[in-house]
C-alpha cells in the first residue's frame, strides 16, 4: 500500500480571505502535484483533508487531475497541528489499497515519523521547501518506507 502524504498548498492571508481559500500560486502548487502523480499513473485513491478550506481546496485540485472526485472525504476526526494521529492510523490499518492525505504539515510530520521509525515525535522526513509539498512512503502494519518525496521545485515554472 501506498500512503500519499500532501502538505497543502499555500492559502490566501485571513485578511484576504477569511475562508482562506487557495491562492493563485496555490493552485498551481496543487495542480503540479495532480499532474505529478497523474505522470507517475497513480489510480484514483481516497483523499482525506481536513475542515480547513485550504486542505478541501489542495485536494479537490488533486482529485480532479487523478479523476477522482468521487473519492472526496474530510477526515471523520481532527487532523490538524496538534491533533492525535492515532485514528488515522488505525484507518490506514484498515484501508484496501492506496491513501492520500491532504493535511497540515506538523500532523503529516508526526504520521510519517510513526510509520516510519515507531515515534512519532522523532522527525524522520521534512516538508521543504513547504506548501505543496509530496512524501510517498509504501508499506503496511509497522514495515514502512520512504518511496519518493517532491517539491515544487522539483517542476519548471
Amino acid at each position: 500500500m501506498k500512503l500519499y502524504l500532501v502538505h497543502h498548498a499555500d492559502a490566501l492571508s485571513a485578511e484576504q480571505d477569511p475562508q482562506r481559500h487557495i491562492s493563485a500560486l496555490g493552485c498551481r502548487q496543487a495542480d503540479r502535484i495532480g499532474d505529478r502523480l497523474s505522470a507517475l499513473s497513480v489510480a484514483s485513491l481516497p483523499i482525506y483533508f481536513s475542515e480547513k478550506q485550504w486542505t478541501i481546496d489542495t485536494a479537490q485540485r488533486i482529485a480532479q487531475k487523478l479523476g477522482a472526485q468521487a473519492q472526496l472525504q474530510q477526515a471523520s476526526y481532527p487532523i490538524n497541528t496538534d491533533d492525535p494521529i492515532a485514528p488515522f492510523i488505525k484507518d490506514l490499518g484498515l484501508a484496501r489499497g492506496d491513501v492520500m492525505m491532504c493535511g497540515h504539515v506538523d500532523y503529516l510530520l508526526r504520521v510519517a515519523s510513526y510509520l516510519l521509525c515507531g515515534d512519532e515525535k522523532r522527525k524522520v522526513v521534512e516538508f521543504k521547501p513547504g506548501n505543496g509539498t509530496l512524501i510517498c512512503l509504501e508499506g503496511q502494519a509497522n514495515q514502512w518506507a520512504v518511496i519518493f518525496a517532491w517539491r515544487q521545485d522539483h517542476a519548471p515554472g
